[in-house]
């Protein structure tokens, strides 16, 4: 299916509808503790319908609305953490990746930087405003290289998710909520 322009109304309830199915896994993410990791990844995966339709703008708007909203409504705040330090702009990010780089080995180690870099933002803001040092909580007898190879796999697993939702999107979504 074609890409089409799509009207200011349509762009505009496209974008609230993301917004609140983020909002809606990123609150679950933080009421159903064994599922954190789980509904928190879910949640950054909605933008994908804004990004796919190259509404980047949009994308971004509500990456901050939810992150505002996440705030307000999120009784624990890690997975809101999470969700404002990396997944959340994580699908916006990787699309313009995608759409500017056209080797995929590249992309991918582009996006794994990107993510290693959110993530060494996010810890150095929780140490900078909390004064949490995470380093400390880690496990001490697993190897600091050990948890830095997981967590690059996490990176990779990321990618990969994100690139699934993207095609189901795009054959199997798409014509559905664009007709």
């Amino acid at each position: 299916m074609e890409k089409k322009k799509l009207s200011l109304s349509r762009r505009l309830s496209l974008g609230a509808m993301v917004a609140a199915l983020t909002l809606l896994f990123l609150y679950a993410s933080e009421v159903l503790t064994g599922f954190r990791f789980l509904c928190a990844a879910l949640s950054g995966l909605f933008i994908v319908v804004l990004t796919q339709e190259d509404l980047f703008g949009m994308a971004w708007l509500c990456y901050l609305a939810v992150s505002v909203l996440g705030f307000l409504l999120c009784p624990d705040r890690l997975s809101w953490f999470l969700y404002v330090t990396l997944i959340g702009h994580y699908g916006i990010v990787r699309r313009f990746f995608q759409k500017f780089i056209t080797v995929p080995a590249v992309r991918s180690i582009f996006t794994v930087l990107y993510c290693n870099a959110g993530t060494v933002l996010g810890l150095w803001a929780i140490y900078t405003v909390a004064g949490v040092n995470v380093l400390d909580r880690l496990p001490t007898s697993v190897p600091t290289a050990v948890l830095v190879l997981i967590a690059e796999a996490v990176f990779f697993l990321l990618d990969i998710l994100f690139e699934a939702a993207s095609n189901i999107y795009v054959k199997r979504v798409r014509r559905f909520l664009l007709r």
